[in-house]
């Protein structure tokens, strides 16, 4: 450990590895010296420490009294119901005004006054959320910005009767056939009648003005131009030939490559390629999607990040291909101008939240907020290192950074927030509002008072987004002591999710959230359905959010289809003219009772637990053995399914839930759990870097001791004695084990 002192005689910590990545990589060129840079680090701590602690405190009091509220009313004899539910929400509701956890509900007006942002925030479009330890998807999650459909389309099982193997050349003429329709239908139209499957060749001409125009022409050699011309945006050229052009529609373009002599294929149709314009936005992250628990960790993780600001971050594919961050694309504009596109996702950054404490430094002999800790650097590294590259524009270039802040539980969080970007700033010496928050609406209690929240932080806020898993998790362990929960595959339908979703973008639109960022919607769990994905993400635009999450680029531009179906700004127009849905804390309030029929046969019962046990163990097993923080495995029923802390904290609730309400025992969770892990081993057989966990009869014996198993157990046990039944204090202790172990 390196170790400095401060002003106030207060000695600071930190990890060598730490010190030495930030001293000979983050500083230099900055100003700044590592040494400044901690010590503005240890200042923050002694300033905003207390009340951090202050705030968490105040969770564990308030989650105490709502159990305690609950516990006394069953005491009572009063049992919960299908029926009494939304008489419940009332009285807690109430319950918490009385404590002084709630303002009377009342209509909070709020209006936005965060500066203009950079263009991708006010872009609608798919949002992608990335890793950042793993170097490879971090790049790629930069170049999702720009893909191709074709692929996206083929790739896909989106018609999956047709193989793409023993059927390529069939599969290749639907993907074509397909999406010419979906261009004709939602994309641009042809004078004449003329459709996309029409045309064989394209090429522009210049009027008198020097305007340019798009010409297609169809195989009897007639010619036809664009019904709306002001969506040919430009185009490039091979000689005096066209290569590529561009169309523009609901603010996102499509990049239409062309074979030799400006032709599309003569057998099939095809263009040389259909790149779309995709995740707009990117979520850099420190927090759901990775698994970092030390020094060596962050550090290689603030490296990636580091190289995705400046633009020159490389990484080898799973296929071994070197991959690098794009460059912007340059054409010709309709003026006969040249004209960039930015090649790259706009990059926003998500740390870790109030909760999460580290040994990476120490003040005062004391672990300190991982929070503000991953603020600071990423700040330094933001405004210091964004200046662009050969071939590349900075990721903003207005100068901001997008700090999305996740499982904010209270306004007052929000506002501590606010000021702890204010003090940032001010040690940084960086411009007022530098700093932007993107407020993750992911706890039932932020949820409560979203309006408060948006109010405090209203020259900063640049999204509010939902996150239904979370805040799932969040909703279970809130009112626990209620009773039994619902079945987890019938909690999306719930009172309190479907009105949770609309309350969102109803006090978003209200308070003028979209007009400068984003409203944004949560992710596709399952990320290998294209054909669910297709037919249900696009209730995201239609219900007013102007982004939504995906796990991948492919997802992405399949994704990206629906704001070219959909015109959210329209939609959001028409939302606001109309009449609040005006959602009350009664229907946030309601929590989804289990009806005992559901559970009543044992063997649906024990194959539900079995489901849920093997959800956390698929998940907890890559991250505490590998270090693989998110991560697409196969679910009990062998579809694939992407998995993070969210998913994990859900069936955990669930299953302490149960536990607490007699609907399963200890013993029947822990055979769940073997059954579970005996499962996995078998859908792992032979994948590289897996080690079996029930593979020999002393495996199996002290299964229950095993790390990742240990973890499982932990994190049930957790859902019930913390106050938010998050899951990392589980999932940091056995995966820094099992480091320990592993370097011996």
């Amino acid at each position: 450990m390196t170790t400095l002192t401060l002003p106030s005689g207060t000695s600071v910590e930190i990890d060598d590895e730490l010190y030495e990545f930030v001293r000979d990589e983050v500083v230099p060129d900055t100003g700044k010296t590592v040494d400044e840079v901690f010590s503005i680090l240890g200042d923050l701590v002694e300033q905003f420490g207390p009340k951090n602690q202050e705030l968490l405190d105040k969770r564990t009091s308030r989650q105490a009294k709502i159990d305690g509220y609950y516990q006394a009313k069953r005491k009572s004899g009063w049992e919960p119901t299908a029926d009494s539910a939304a008489a419940d929400a009332v009285a807690l509701g109430q319950f918490l005004v009385d404590e002084g956890h709630l303002e009377p509900e009342s209509t909070v007006h709020v209006g936005m006054t965060t500066p203009e942002l950079d263009f991708e925030m006010s872009q609608n479009g798919p949002e992608l959320v990335t890793p950042v330890n793993i170097a490879s998807m971090a790049v790629g999650g930069a170049n999702a910005r720009w893909g191709s459909l074709y692929d996206a389309y083929f790739l896909s099982d989106i018609n999956s009767e047709i193989d793409r193997d023993s059927s390529r050349a069939e599969r290749l003429q639907m993907v074509v056939d397909r999406t010419n329709e979906y261009l004709d239908s939602h994309v641009a139209q042809w004078e004449n009648g003329v459709g996309f499957n029409d045309l064989v060749a394209y090429s522009v001409s210049k009027d008198s003005d020097g305007k340019y125009s798009l010409r297609g022409q169809t195989k009897d050699g007639a010619e036809a131009g664009l019904q709306d011309s002001a969506k040919f945006v430009g185009f490039n050229l091979e000689g005096n030939q066209l290569s590529e052009f561009f169309l523009e529609d609901n603010g996102m373009k499509l990049q239409f490559q062309l074979y030799e002599g400006g032709k599309v294929d003569a057998e099939n149709g095809q263009f040389k390629d259909l790149i779309v314009e995709s995740a707009v936005t990117n979520i850099v992250d420190f927090e759901d999607a990775v698994a970092i628990v030390d020094a060596e960790d962050m550090v290689l993780a603030l490296r990636n990040y580091l190289g995705l600001i400046r633009g020159d971050l490389q990484a080898h594919s799973s296929r071994g291909a070197l991959k690098a961050i794009n460059p912007d694309l340059s054409y010709i504009g309709v003026d006969g101008s040249s004209q960039t596109a930015k090649g790259t996702s706009l990059m926003s950054v998500r740390n870790v939240s109030l909760h999460m404490y580290t040994d990476m430094v120490k003040v005062g002999g004391e672990e300190i907020s991982e929070r503000m800790l991953g603020v600071l650097l990423t700040t330094l590294i933001a405004t210091s290192h964004d200046k662009g590259s050969d071939g590349r524009g900075p990721n903003s270039r207005k100068g901001y950074v997008y700090q999305v802040t996740p499982k904010l539980q209270t306004a007052e969080e929000v506002g501590e927030q606010v000021r702890l970007f204010e003090a940032v700033e001010d040690r940084l010496g960086l411009a007022k509002n530098t700093m932007l928050i993107g407020i993750m609406n992911e706890e039932l209690g932020m949820t409560l008072q979203l309006a408060e929240a948006l109010r405090v932080a209203q020259s900063r806020i640049f999204f509010t987004n939902t996150g239904f898993l979370d805040r799932t998790g969040s909703q279970i362990r809130v009112q626990t002591q209620a009773g039994p929960v619902d079945l987890r595959d019938d909690l999306t339908g719930s009172v309190f999710n479907t009105s949770y979703e609309l309350h969102n973008v109803d006090v978003s639109l209200r308070a003028g959230v979209h007009r400068q960022g984003k409203i944004g919607k949560g992710m596709q769990v399952r990320n290998r359905a294209m054909v669910d994905m297709m037919e249900n993400k696009i209730n995201h635009p239609k219900s007013g959010g102007n982004t939504a999450w995906v796990p991948a680029p492919n997802p992405s531009h399949l994704h990206s289809m629906h704001y070219h179906m959909i015109d959210v700004d329209q939609v959001q127009r028409i939302m606001e003219d109309s009449p609040s849905p005006n959602i009350s804390r009664r229907d946030l309030l309601t929590f989804p009772v289990l009806e005992s029929g559901k559970v009543a046969d044992q063997q649906t019962k024990e194959t539900l637990l079995l489901s849920y046990a093997h959800s956390m163990v698929a998940y907890v097993e890559p991250w505490v053995h590998r270090g693989i923080g998110c991560s697409g495995v196969p679910n009990f029923s062998q579809i694939e399914e992407m998995k993070d802390r969210a998913t994990e904290r859900i069936d955990g609730a669930i299953i302490a839930n149960w536990r607490l309400h007699g609907v399963v025992s200890q013993t029947e969770i822990e055979d769940a759990i073997k059954k579970a892990t005996e499962i996995l081993d078998q859908q792992n057989l032979g994948q590289p870097g897996y080690e079996p966990m029930t593979d020999t009869p002393e495996k199996v014996a002290g299964l229950l001791q095993e790390p990742a198993i240990s973890a499982v157990l932990q994190i049930i046990d957790d859902a019930l004695s913390s106050p938010s039944a998050y899951v990392e204090s589980a999932l940091f202790r056995y995966r820094k084990a099992v480091k320990a172990a592993s370097n011996q």
